[in-house]
């Protein structure tokens, strides 16, 4: 650091010194050239205030509400919830709303599908599976692709302690890894619950699409 304080300050004075040489320089301009008819024409009369400020471009309002990139249809009976950075679409069912199904997304690879099956899994209380046991897992079509299905039953801990975890559940998961992303659908709740609602959750999986696709497919 105390080596390069004084070379910035050499640096400094050169190009002090280079300016001030070049004020005296004056080159007369002698040539002129059309306006491109694809420039935007000059306002000469106009005062600086609306030159530099309303001729601007009006901002985006933060406020206003974006357009989710996702279509889907909500099954029958099911509440959804308003969406998060983390939940993209949320759900709860059951007469308390003690099962959820909610989607998300990362970008990239998030990991890894083996890590993340496994995070699933032990967070029911279940052994991890080796590549080969999740090469052989079920595959469900979603968006146009394959995706990895998981089912698995046991104590639902979540993200909390095992002392916390909730009896008898049932958690189905779908992972779906595309070139910049990969998309997680997970539900959980009592296993007798989530029996109930496989076919709102095999239908709900299938209705999802990216909004832009849905809108450019010919209409049936």
């Amino acid at each position: 650091m105390k080596f390069l304080q004084p070379c910035n300050a050499l640096l400094a004075c050169s190009l002090l010194s280079v300016s001030c040489d070049r004020l005296d320089e004056r080159e007369p301009i002698t040539e002129s050239r059309e306006l491109s008819s694809y420039a935007r024409k000059p306002n000469v009369d106009i005062d600086s205030a609306t030159r530099f400020y309303d001729q601007a471009e009006p901002e985006e309002d933060p406020n206003a509400p974006r357009e989710h990139p996702l279509v889907w249809k909500s099954p029958e009976g099911w509440t959804e919830k308003p969406t998060s950075q983390m939940r993209l679409i949320d759900f709860t069912f059951g007469p308390n709303g003690e099962g959820e199904c909610y989607l998300s997304a990362l970008p990239g690879p998030a990991g890894g599908l083996a890590a993340n099956i496994n995070r699933w899994r032990g967070q029911i209380g279940a052994a991890p599976l080796s590549d080969e046991e999740i090469e052989k897992l079920p595959r469900k079509n979603f968006l146009g692709g394959p995706a990895h299905f998981v089912s698995v039953d046991g104590d639902f801990k979540g993200m909390g302690d095992a002392a916390d975890a909730k009896k008898d559940y049932r958690l189905y998961g779908l992972i779906h890894q595309a070139a910049e992303l990969t998309l997680f659908i997970k539900m959980t709740g009592p296993k007798a619950l989530v029996e109930q609602n496989t076919a709102a959750f095999e239908a709900f999986c299938a209705s999802v699409d990216f909004r832009k696709r849905s809108q450019e497919a010919p209409q049936q």
